[in-house]
């Protein structure tokens, strides 16, 4: 696995923990409730922006390194 997306899952695990905490404290007092949720909702928007970035920069690093290795090879 890449080093991208190790770091990639890494974000995803922190975001789901992030989420089951808000959870657990929105139902302990419920104030704030919506600017959490409004929160979080900006946290996920950004949070699939850059996945999607990642995983362009993923892709077109891949394909530098296989020409590079054909290079290499010849």
């Amino acid at each position: 696995m890449s080093r991208l997306a190790t770091a990639r899952d890494r974000l995803e695990k922190a975001v789901t923990r992030l989420e089951a905490a808000l959870d657990g404290l929105g139902a302990q007092d419920g104030v704030g409730d919506a600017a959490i949720k409004a929160e979080l909702a900006a946290v996920k928007s950004d949070y699939a922006a850059l996945s999607k970035t990642a995983a362009e920069v993923d892709g077109r690093l891949q394909s530098t390194i296989g020409r590079l290795e054909i290079v290499l090879e010849s």
